[in-house]
This record gives C-alpha cells, sequence and structure tokens, in this order.
C-alpha cells in the first residue's frame, strides 16, 4: 500500500476514473450515475461486464492489486453524494 496519504488518495482517485469510465460507456450511464459505488463495487461491475471477453485479465488479482495500492478503507469506501431533496405537495 502506499505509504504518503496524499499520494494514495490521488492513486485512488485516478483507479476510480478509469474504473468508472470503462463501467460507464457499455451501461450507457454517465460517471455521476455511478458516484455512489464504491471502488470494489465498480471493479466487481467491470468484471461482469467485460469479465468473459479476458480484457480485464484475472478478477481476484486485479482486486488484489487495488487493495494493495489503495488500502481496504478506500477501496470499499462509499462515496457520500449529495442527496436532493424532493418537497411533496398533497393535493386536497
Amino acid at each position: 500500500m502506499i505509504s504518503n496519504d496524499i499520494k494514495r488518495q490521488k492513486a485512488y482517485e485516478q483507479l476510480r476514473k478509469f474504473t468508472s469510465d470503462r463501467v460507464a460507456r457499455p451501461l450507457s450511464v454517465a460517471n455521476e450515475d455511478l458516484e455512489c459505488l464504491s471502488l470494489a463495487a465498480l471493479i466487481n461491475i467491470l468484471f461482469l461486464v467485460f469479465g468473459d471477453g479476458g480484457s480485464t485479465g484475472n478478477f481476484s488479482v486485479s482486486f488484489s492489486a487495488a487493495i494493495e495500492l489503495v488500502g481496504m478503507d478506500l477501496m470499499w469506501l462509499e462515496p457520500e453524494v449529495k442527496k436532493i431533496a424532493v418537497a411533496s405537495e398533497t393535493v386536497q
């Protein structure tokens, strides 16, 4: 694991962006739609979508490498997403 927290955070952000970009295209969603998912969830979806073609490598090796790079805490971090409050009106 990268010992410098700033470098580790930067690696996490880059890995998350690369993974999110690759997941978003075939699902026809925006990266913003994937913001609530952890890096671990994104990697799982990536292998769900592309795993049979072999273009993603081996799941356990890739997943372990990501954990070694960014650490377990960032791997499973579920980013906070700003939720928009929707006011409902009752009609009488």
